[in-house]
């Protein structure tokens, strides 16, 4: 769907079943399907992913987010904290993709072990014309949230009323911040969201980093933002259908984080259950940082986060020779964050890898754009939006080439597919 940058949910009445029918759902999510039984494969298939046994489906003790998750508890598990790791199925649908292809991509993914999905939906398009709840975007949701909970993995689900630099509220609500209107329709899409998800919501988050929206924001905007999001975190926390498995936070950029917050954004910080950040592993010119720097970066979240679970929603590194880097490096630079994760479990419970495949330059420029890139018709404009296209079109763990499982393979998907297996359990 739209709202989803560079991610598109499942056709409605098609997903369980065709899980089922492939095997990648838990029998007993298929039990009540009307389908004719179908005999489930015991093995993965061999090739495009390599061949293991299939992971049971978990309940929902051991979802991200519950209290085993937390700091305490995995510094006395030690190496049995659990990792929810992931990776977004992104598609391409250009050049004759089609919605069953993105549904064959998220049981690839399913498929390879992953047992992580973060859903960044803005407000504008969860919400219909007249304000309330977009039937068919929740419908879309539910969809995907099936899936996911037949395979016991868990769902990160994030209300961008920000997205980065931009302002994701449908026009009519953005008069005002302290607006009755805004603040009743945020908390209709909460109520909507606890009615849609599970046991697989193991965090809701608000917005996608907030902190650059605030930073570029004027004084009061910034004021009353801030509370807004406070006021959504106090609802959402209080909740009388949250489940005690789902933690509530907002999203956070890793550079934000590591240089330092404005005091709106360190409360909503200190409000949430989790930090919840996103991490490029570009620079600010949208470069590629070194393996060294990046991996100092989360080394420096684990350093100034320590009273909570650091919740890594989108996890990337780009691959193009445009912005200093190459499928080498990336795979280097995964190889590295795997073995973090395996020796500080207990630190990072979920793990969201962006993503299946690179994005488009369509899909690619308007996230460069959501970072505030400002072209103004400028040399230095075009150039600087060039860069980041370039950057934000090579996070992917496989190349954009002819599109679902006969994407060009980078050398970090293998890797990916070894941390997969590794961290499939507990």
């Amino acid at each position: 769907m739209a709202g989803l940058r560079g991610q598109k949910l499942l056709v409605r009445g098609s997903a369980l079943t065709l899980a089922c029918a492939l095997g990648f759902a838990a029998p007993s999510a298929c039990s009540n399907t009307t389908d004719a039984p179908v005999a489930r494969r015991a093995m993965r298939e061999a090739g495009a992913f390599e061949a293991s046994p299939e992971p049971e489906a978990e309940a929902s003790a051991g979802a991200a987010g519950s209290s085993d998750t937390s700091p305490e508890a995995g510094a006395d598990a030690g190496v049995d904290a659990p990792v929810r790791l992931g990776i977004v199925p992104l598609l391409e649908l250009g050049d004759g993709g089609t919605a069953s292809d993105n549904t064959l991509a998220e049981l690839a993914v399913l498929s390879a072990g992953s047992r992580a999905r973060s859903l960044s939906v803005r407000l504008d398009q969860l919400l219909d014309a007249a304000g309330n709840p977009s039937e068919s975007a929740f419908a879309d949701l539910a969809e995907t949230a099936a899936l996911y909970r037949a395979r016991g993995a868990s769902i990160l689900f994030s209300i961008a009323i920000v997205d980065r630099a931009e302002d994701a509220r449908p026009v009519a609500l953005r008069v005002s911040w302290r607006s009755t209107e805004l603040r009743s329709a945020i908390r209709a899409v909460v109520d909507r969201a606890y009615a849609t998800f599970g046991q697989e919501l193991a965090y809701l988050s608000f917005g996608t980093d907030v902190d650059r929206f605030l930073a570029l924001a004027t004084a009061s905007d910034r004021t009353n933002a801030g509370a807004c999001f406070l006021q959504a975190l106090s609802y959402a926390k209080a909740h009388a259908q949250r489940l005690p498995s789902t933690q509530v936070g907002v999203t956070l950029s890793a550079p934000g984080v590591i240089a330092g917050l404005a005091r709106e954004a360190h409360a909503l910080l200190a409000g949430s259950d989790a930090a919840i950040i996103t991490d490029y592993a570009l620079d600010a010119s949208f470069q590629a940082k070194s393996v060294t720097d990046a991996l100092e970066d989360l080394a420096t979240l684990d350093s100034k986060l320590k009273a909570q679970p650091i919740v890594l929603q989108e996890l990337a590194y780009p691959s193009s020779p445009l912005v200093q880097s190459s499928p080498e490096q990336q795979q280097q630079f995964y190889d590295q964050v795997f073995a973090l994760l395996a020796a500080r479990r207990q630190r990072f419970p979920f793990v969201d890898l962006y993503a299946l495949t690179d994005d488009d330059d369509a899909d690619a420029r308007q996230r460069a754009l959501s970072f505030g890139v400002l072209t103004a018709g400028t040399d230095a404009g075009a150039a600087e939006l060039a860069q980041a296209t370039a950057a934000f079109d090579s996070l992917g763990l496989r190349g954009p080439t002819g599109g679902g499982p006969n994407a060009s393979q980078k050398p970090a998907w293998l890797s990916a597919l070894r941390a997969l297996s590794t961290f499939e359990s507990p």
